[in-house]
């Protein structure tokens, strides 16, 4: 079954054991939940073939973003790439294994680090960037560029209206 036919029926089933509900709300989030979870299925397959996970991407754009010669904290880092610090340390470890970020003493706090990404690291991080626009784009490809304005309008009011912290993915 497809994603469209499998929500259809949830929400068919459960109209029938529940006919005072309004499940409209609930139709469109497992929509957009579905649309979510195969947008990050596909980036993450993209990213496996450069040899990182998805989360490393998210350090390496962070880091690719914020310039050439940017060296920034993890507690940066975590902060503007909108990722949890509790996980960063592991990413750190592989990108810094994988050579393609590197880090030093941050000559301020010494307690802290400073993490530059390498040549390694900006090639990577831009053919992912590649990856991450091909993948939305293609599952983008079926609205107009009125549509695509429309639902960026209502897709960031929702995210206004949410106003929680979120770990964002791919870029």
């Amino acid at each position: 079954m497809r994603a469209n036919e499998i929500i259809d029926e949830t929400v068919s089933t459960w109209l029938e054991v529940r006919p005072d509900l309004d499940l409209t709300v609930m139709d469109l989030a497992l929509r957009v939940g579905s649309v979510a979870r195969l947008t990050t299925a596909r980036i993450q397959e993209g990213m496996s073939e450069l040899g990182i996970t998805l989360a490393e991407f998210d350090v390496l754009a962070t880091l690719r973003r914020s310039g050439p010669r940017a060296e920034l904290t993890p507690s940066h880092i975590a902060e503007v790439g909108m990722v949890k610090p509790s996980g960063l340390s592991h990413r750190l470890a592989q990108l810094e294994k994988a050579g393609l970020i590197s880090r030093s003493i941050d000559p301020d706090d010494r307690r802290s680090a400073l993490i530059r990404i390498t040549p390694a690291g900006r090639r990577v991080a831009d053919r992912g960037l590649e990856i991450v626009v091909a993948v939305n784009d293609e599952l983008l490809h079926d609205l107009s560029s009125n549509e695509r304005r429309t639902l960026l309008k209502l897709m960031t009011t929702l995210v206004d209206a949410a106003d929680v912290d979120v770990e964002v993915g791919a870029g």
